[in-house]
């Protein structure tokens, strides 16, 4: 369900226009032209942190908190380098 964009009223999905103001409903394009793309490198960066992360909770040894935050900080890191990375004009912001 949506909003009128004048009065707020809730309209269904199938209204052309809200029965309260009498306003035509402007309907936005798909939600998949709004999503970012996501490059194979974040993919591939977010499956490396996660397996630190099941190596962290379940290997024997285990690494000092200085290695630890070093590694996932750099991994979080080059994630968002990546995102930005994919779309160029988000490195001019």
């Amino acid at each position: 369900m949506g909003r009128c964009n004048n009065c707020f009223a809730v309209v269904k999905k199938q209204d052309h226009c809200c029965y309260i103001c009498g306003d035509r409903i402007q309907r936005s394009n798909s939600l998949a032209a709004n999503r970012k793309p996501i490059s194979l490198a974040s993919n591939l960066l977010f499956l490396a942190s996660l397996g630190f992360s099941f190596y962290s909770f379940f290997a024997q040894e285990k690494l000092s908190l200085a290695v630890s935050l070093a590694i996932s900080t750099t991994l979080l890191l080059l994630r968002i380098l990546a995102d930005r990375m994919t779309k160029p004009d988000s490195l001019s912001r």
